[in-house]
């Protein structure tokens, strides 16, 4: 046979098989399930089996075991995945926020379906397969002593576990759900990822992992994408991944502005409160004397107000120190009469006491919002 030959021969040949792997590759996209959701559009059925090509498909062919199982553990694989489909990430929702337990339970519902369509394809058999072995020993590289069957089980505990952990407590309620974690340096800027993939990459980063996000979402705010992009951009000068120290006065009271013409009044206190470590406090009260969220946020309100007002008054201390006296002491007043009218005069001292303790480590205006 002439060389010519042996090209022409190797090209069909070539042919033969890119046109074999187009038609396979064409039938495992025709295979994606689909099925319509109530408004018509396509969705994913993850409840349908895995199917994957029969092990009889490649009796007889070039393919060694090893290759066949590679093959159609890799079929497997590939299925499964979009099958399950992509999960919306919605990061401005504490409920939704796909980033928490979304993957978790993709990672338990993966496993569970992989091991059960290997096992279908290759019989009981298919643990020992060393191809399969990430399946069906999910933790051979720290408890290689464990069996198939325990490795599992408890990968599978370990999962369901921490989705219960992160599904609770609710985010729904302000005293079920305070911000009770306490906040240091290390906890707020651990996130500053800006010098490694920028600005704007790291924008969006943190709007989804970092402490300033994790508060507006565990606010209690049904926030909208777009306001949640303005609160956290707004409250960012101050708790955001690169600012250290004290919160400027000036910046406090233009950052209640803007937060109440984006959210409104309520909404703009409740993310105040998320972020106040001294709301813990009123919390805590609130528990003791069966206050209830309203009474809570109320209360709140005006302590927020008295301490704006000492801000405001505070400015005219260089200017005309009698009037920022007077006003000082006009704010002091005016909280502790409508906490008396609101809550009584031993329960207004108790949350007065609370309100005014030092905070290690607290970022507020020093000297003015804390005094009585």
């Amino acid at each position: 046979m002439t060389i010519k030959a042996l090209f022409a021969l190797s090209g069909a040949l070539n042919l033969v098989l890119i046109a074999n792997l187009v038609l396979s590759v064409n039938q495992t996209l025709d295979d994606k399930p689909q099925v319509t959701d109530s408004s018509g559009g396509d969705t994913q059925d993850i409840s349908r089996p895995i199917k994957a090509h029969s092990l009889n498909a490649f009796k007889g062919s070039r393919y060694s075991d090893l290759q066949t199982a590679i093959l159609v553990y890799g079929e497997i694989k590939y299925k499964q995945s979009q099958q399950q489909g992509d999960v919306p990430n919605k990061y401005w929702q504490a409920d939704n926020f796909s980033s928490k337990t979304a993957p978790i339970r993709n990672r338990l519902m993966a496993g569970r379906e992989i091991r059960a369509a290997l096992i279908a394809q290759f019989g009981e058999k298919a643990p020992q397969n060393p191809v399969f072995k990430d399946a069906f020993y999910p933790l051979s590289h720290h408890a290689d002593f464990l069996t198939s069957a325990q490795q599992i089980t408890l990968n599978d505990q370990r999962l369901e576990q921490q989705i219960k952990r992160l599904e609770t407590p609710s985010a729904n309620s302000l005293i079920t759900n305070p911000s009770s974690q306490p906040v240091g340096i290390n906890r707020r800027h651990g996130n500053d990822v800006s010098s490694i993939i920028g600005e704007q990459a790291a924008f969006e980063y943190n709007l989804r992992h970092s402490y300033l996000s994790d508060r507006l979402r565990q606010s209690g705010v049904n926030f909208t994408e777009a306001n949640f992009r303005d609160t956290y951009a707004i409250m960012a000068t101050t708790f955001g991944t690169a600012n250290v120290g004290q919160i400027n006065p000036q910046t406090l009271m233009i950052q209640r502005t803007e937060l109440k013409e984006t959210l409104g009044d309520e909404a703009a206190l409740k993310v105040l409160a998320s972020l106040d470590r001294r709301f813990n406090r009123l919390n805590r009260i609130a528990q003791q004397n069966d206050l209830t969220d309203e009474q809570v946020l109320f209360v709140y309100g005006i302590i927020s107000q008295s301490e704006m007002e000492m801000i405001e008054a505070n400015e005219l201390r260089k200017t005309n120190p009698q009037r920022s006296m007077q006003l000082m002491r006009d704010a002091s007043f005016n909280k502790q009469q409508q906490l008396y009218s609101y809550l009584g005069e031993d329960l207004s001292n108790s949350v007065t006491r609370e309100f005014n303790k030092a905070i290690p480590g607290r970022r507020a205006p020093e000297g003015v919002i804390f005094r009585k």
